[in-house]
């Protein structure tokens, strides 16, 4: 199995951070001044690390999302280009996706300072496409995502800095399989193109920190993870590994309600291997195409968190998100996110 550079520089990113993670449960008794977060950490709620949970205490979570990409979104390179442009070159091209996802999560406070997570997504994709003979036509699938369970931790480096870091295992729970009606296989169903797939079909490892300064009442943060796929799945391919970074500020307009804003860099790989059985829609709709995935984009994500603390249950804490793009660089023609938006609830024990 191949490797490259980026591959094995966020492998050795995970192993540092499976060192860093078990340090603080060898040495908690010589360290315990060190361990734990002395002050609260605002944060974007997509930065799990800070979050400190005695041992058996849990945080369970909820997230309702939708995004739409495409509509004045498709690029190739850095550039817009129109449905009849692309259509030149194909006899499909898809036109926008929506997706929505239900996110279910949690996470129970281990001892040693250590936090246990899963997540686990449902999905629903639509893509809309249009034909070179002036027809149109949707494809759907929808289903289990890919499950993540991972292990987070966090210290204080001074007493206005805090480091969060963590490792995290994507299991390939989600289908590679989805498959939908489109007028060259009608009446039969036909396997839909990489984009319209609810996993990646690999395992995936995932490691990530985070750091945090506290000014005043001002956080200000910055947060990189990575995305390793480990090999090809049963379908021959793999998706193209990710790199994801970004900076956020944090502040607290009142005294039960958090804000933050994020600016987000993300960067993929294209897909490695292909789908034999895309191989004859290579051509025809530029979805198909394996090397037509990869790309980078520039994010803008908003968050508003209002938090009711000290209820006889526990606490709950209700989120609102958007993001909107600044910048998309992506080989195609391929379609960019125009926006999303989200809803959450977090409920903790007491």
């Amino acid at each position: 199995m191949y490797i490259n550079k980026a591959s094995w520089l966020l492998i050795a990113i995970s192993f540092c951070t499976l060192e860093g993670i078990l340090k603080p449960v060898v040495g908690q008794h010589q360290e315990s001044g060190m361990a734990g977060m002395d002050h609260h950490v605002q944060a974007p709620s997509t930065v799990m690390g800070f979050h400190n949970l005695a041992p058996g205490q849990m945080m369970m979570n909820y997230r309702f999302g939708m995004m739409k990409m495409g509509e004045a979104h498709q690029h190739l390179g850095r550039n817009h280009v129109t449905t009849q442009s692309v259509l030149r070159d194909y006899r499909i091209t898809p036109v926008r996706m929506a997706t929505s996802m239900h996110m279910l999560g949690g996470m129970i406070g281990l001892p040693g300072n250590l936090v246990a997570t899963f997540m686990l997504p449902i999905t629903s994709r639509s893509m809309d496409h249009d034909m070179d003979t002036g027809g149109q036509f949707t494809t759907k699938s929808s289903g289990l995502g890919d499950l993540n369970i991972g292990m987070t931790s966090n210290r204080n480096i001074s007493q206005r800095t805090s480091l969060a870091y963590g490792i995290s295992l994507t299991l390939p729970t989600g289908t590679t399989n989805a498959s939908d009606v489109t007028p060259a296989s009608s009446p039969n169903k036909m396997i839909l193109p990489y984009p319209m797939q609810l996993g990646s079909g690999s395992v995936e490892i995932k490691p990530e920190t985070s750091a945090s300064l506290q000014l005043g009442n001002l956080n200000l943060g910055t947060r990189i993870s990575g995305t390793v796929r480990t090999g090809k799945n049963a379908t021959s391919y793999k998706l193209g590994n990710e790199l994801a970074s970004s900076v956020w500020a944090a502040f607290q307009p009142a005294a039960s309600t958090e804000a933050s804003i994020t600016f987000g860099y993300n960067r993929w790989g294209n897909i490695s291997g292909s789908d034999p059985r895309l191989q004859q829609q290579i051509g025809m709709v530029p979805s198909a195409d394996p090397k037509l995935r990869s790309g980078s984009e520039l994010l803008f994500t908003p968050e508003v968190i209002v938090s009711k603390n000290n209820t006889r249950l526990g606490s709950h804490g209700f989120i609102i998100s958007g993001t909107l793009p600044l910048w998309h660089s992506l080989e195609g023609p391929q379609l960019g996110l125009a926006w999303s938006f989200g809803l959450g609830w977090r409920f903790s024990t007491n």
